[in-house]
């Protein structure tokens, strides 16, 4: 039987008592200096070394796995600063791929980089795939909460978007990028569906967890109805969407994620979200799955390729399912949102593996 030690008062031990059984030696002794195993017994010097040793061993042993894994390197582009999550893949001329997936990571309301990072785990999962992560970081003098300035007109050559345009192609003279999967929380959601309809060319693949559609709100007046969910049309987005694209780009896929409890950005701004995407791709529902945690729905296009995923996340607010309870915004006891995308985004549209996915799975 495991039972939890009495107080030590000092080592080494001088007169643990003897008793018939392991319980009376650690469950119920009070003599003085005796320190017993959890299970039972008093414990020698020699045995005490020994757990010194592997402790200390555990410990050189996990910094050495630390100093193994990626840098999460701090960096700066005319005003705007940013973190970017490098893995230990890319650090191996020789081991890493010709071309590595960037993952562009927007933060929501009253975030950081960091906190985000934390929040989504997405460092983690970048280190396991093989990904980037770009983190770029909005200061109070552009938004008093840190929110992403969604509401204005979006322009690839200007304004937020540009910037982050900018940034993206900051990061890719510096690193062989294959493809950009622009994915965002609240603020940050709607940004990163900003960008896939100004530069589908640059941004292939969308995730978006408490996002609305494009152009839901065109000035700060409007924000309020838009996540309210008031007059959200996914044919006018669409429309807008299809005008900001312009000719020869496809349609970045897309994963969506809203909680069905979320009161700050109405979950009828999901529908209309995925209704957007839906009429870009020319795609139509194909599965329903309604599970204990969530509803997943999946679209594909005339071609039968996936192209939009959404997912309501039963008994979720305004928060990244899955996400790390450290961090704000997050329903850890939801689906892994993070796993989920990029499993769907990485994924070739046919249900195959992306040849230019480096890695794979596991977050």
């Amino acid at each position: 039987m495991t039972t939890r030690s009495s107080r030590c008062s000092s080592w080494p031990p001088t007169s643990c008592p003897r008793p018939a059984s392991h319980r009376a030696a650690c469950g119920t002794s009070s003599a003085p200096g005796c320190c017993c195993r959890l299970v039972g017994g008093p414990v020698r010097p020699e045995a005490r070394r020994l757990v010194a040793a592997t402790l200390v061993a555990l410990l050189a042993a996990g910094a050495g796995a630390q100093a193994a894994e990626g840098r999460f390197e701090r960096g700066r582009l005319g005003t705007r600063d940013f973190r970017l999550y490098v893995p230990a893949l890319l650090a191996d001329a020789a081991a890493a791929p010709p071309a590595t997936p960037l993952v562009l990571a927007l933060h929501g309301c009253w975030q950081t980089p960091e906190d985000f990072a934390r929040a989504t785990r997405l460092n983690a999962a970048a280190e396991r795939r093989g990904l980037l992560v770009l983190y770029p970081a909005q200061p109070r003098q552009a938004n008093p909460s840190r929110c992403w300035n969604w509401f204005t007109p979006a322009r690839r050559d200007g304004g937020e978007a540009g910037e982050l345009l900018a940034l993206v192609a900051h990061v890719a003279r510096r690193h062989a990028v294959a493809r950009v999967l622009a994915v965002g929380f609240s603020a940050g959601a709607f940004m990163a569906v900003n960008l896939a309809c100004v530069a589908p060319d640059v941004v292939t693949a969308v995730g978006a967890s408490a996002g609305g559609p494009y152009r839901c709100a065109t000035d700060p007046l409007a924000v309020v109805a838009c996540l309210r969910g008031e007059g959200l049309r996914a044919e006018t987005a669409a429309t807008a969407c299809r005008a900001a694209m312009g000719g020869g780009a496809a349609p970045p896929r897309a994963s969506l994620w809203h909680g069905d409890g979320d009161v700050v950005v109405s979950p009828a701004a999901l529908t209309a979200l995925a209704g957007m995407f839906a009429r870009l791709h020319g795609a139509g529902l194909a599965a329903l799955e309604r599970r204990a945690d969530a509803t997943r729905a999946l679209y594909r296009d005339a071609a039968g390729r996936a192209v939009v995923e959404t997912w309501l996340v039963t008994g979720m607010g305004h928060a990244w399912s899955g996400g790390d309870p450290r961090a704000t915004h997050t329903f850890p006891s939801g689906p892994d949102a993070t796993r989920h995308l990029l499993d769907f985004l990485l994924e070739a549209p046919d249900g195959g593996v992306d040849a230019r996915r480096p890695g794979g799975g596991g977050g």
